[in-house]
């Protein structure tokens, strides 16, 4: 039997998209329990599966955790990239987030 045919086209499952993002099944179940980031579908199996939108929010999860956020800061800043102007908006946000953070960084280095 081949697994690939029991996805259906542009879902992958959880270990597939662990490995495309660098993470592990585990990070991504526990985001799941903790509400960032829930599969899309499921399979008729009961396999999670996730799709490139869902990847997405995931690359936001990781570019948020670098910066030092917290996983409940995340959770109140993850917002839905449904249009180019929700992302725009979202990457202004999180340049003058790092602007702030550099400038704390700047301020900390000068006392």
């Amino acid at each position: 039997m081949d697994k690939k045919r029991a996805i259906p086209e542009g879902y992958m499952t959880v270990g597939e998209l662990a490995g495309k993002m660098g993470t592990t099944v585990r990070t991504l179940q526990y985001y799941d329990r903790e509400g960032l980031l829930s599969p899309s579908s499921e399979s008729e199996g009961g396999r999670r599966l996730y799709t490139y939108k869902d990847m997405i929010r995931l690359h936001q999860i990781q570019a948020l955790k670098s910066l030092g956020f917290s996983l409940g800061d995340i959770k109140n800043r993850l917002i839905s990239l449904d249009t180019p102007e929700e992302v725009a908006e979202a990457l202004t946000g999180q340049a003058q987030s790092i602007r702030e953070k550099i400038w704390q960084l700047f301020i900390k280095c000068q006392q």
